[in-house]
């Protein structure tokens, strides 16, 4: 039997759901949705837990409650759903957060059917770390930041995350204790450490895309790795393993914890993944 995939047809019917005012449509398009929602991220969450499972200990790779449409009671329509169904859905996976101050690096995926550009992507690393943890980061990193160097200019991951951390949430202020002229400022004034890639259209609806998300998630758990070193004091001449051979632990949960922003920060504008 051919596993089910997602298609084109896909992003219209979350772009459809996302107009909806009434619940009982669901009802009416459910085969709809199972054929061209459900059934695909249950396929590719089976997928990504058989491949990655044994080179991530400690992750949780979510089988069930996946792929829900209808927006959580209460909650305010926004630019993405004025609704009652969402117009994305995601997949996460990371170790449980056993604070819930704290979020760990994790596994992201998502299509998004407002984004005409960057529609379906894959994202990994920590997007909301606290406090506490974006100190031990910046810290690890004024440091010593050759693990992440290695990583980053290794040829697996950039075949998969070209440039390195992504810049999308910077300090527009040196932080507090650290030297204005250290060489890796640019990281040290990172809020979050992450990378993302988008996919093409034809890579989208291959029967090849969960080995791609699966590929790409390899090397985002080399990533996760160092980052979760790094939280405990533990990077400095740290060597990025193969990931095919990598024990990675990490997390990070769907920004359910937003904080307060640091003095001098850009405001943050909505999260696209």
């Amino acid at each position: 039997m051919k596993e089910p995939r997602f298609s084109a047809a896909s992003v219209r019917f979350l772009q459809t759901a996302a107009r909806q005012k009434r619940p009982e449509w669901l009802d009416k398009h459910r085969a709809e949705y199972e054929e061209l929602i459900r059934d695909p991220l249950q396929n590719l969450a089976r997928r990504l837990k058989k491949e990655l499972a044994p080179h991530a200990p400690g992750y949780n790779f979510p089988q069930k409650g996946i792929g829900r449409l209808k927006r959580p009671a209460g909650s305010e329509p926004n630019e993405w759903s004025a609704g009652v169904f969402r117009s994305w859905i995601h997949y996460s996976a990371s170790v449980p957060r056993t604070s819930r101050f704290e979020n760990n690096p994790n596994l992201y995926f998502m299509i998004d059917s407002t984004d005409p550009k960057d529609t379906v992507l894959v994202a990994g690393g920590l997007y909301m770390p606290s406090s506490k943890q974006m100190r031990a980061l910046r810290e690890a990193i004024a440091e010593d930041a050759s693990a992440f160097d290695r990583l980053f200019a290794d040829k697996a991951f950039k075949k998969c995350f070209r440039g390195g951390f992504s810049d999308e949430r910077i300090s527009s202020r040196v932080p507090r204790g650290f030297d204005p002229s250290h060489p890796r400022m640019d990281w040290i004034r990172l809020q979050a450490f992450f990378v993302w890639r988008p996919y093409k259209k034809s890579e989208f609806k291959s029967a090849q895309f969960p080995s791609l998300v699966a590929r790409d998630f390899r090397q985002i758990l080399r990533l996760n790795e160092l980052l979760d070193l790094a939280i405990r004091g533990k990077l400095k001449g740290h060597t990025p393993r193969n990931v095919l051979k990598t024990q990675s632990k990490g997390l990070l949960d769907r920004l359910t914890d937003l904080g307060e922003p640091e003095p001098g920060t850009k405001p943050l504008r909505e999260m696209d993944f």
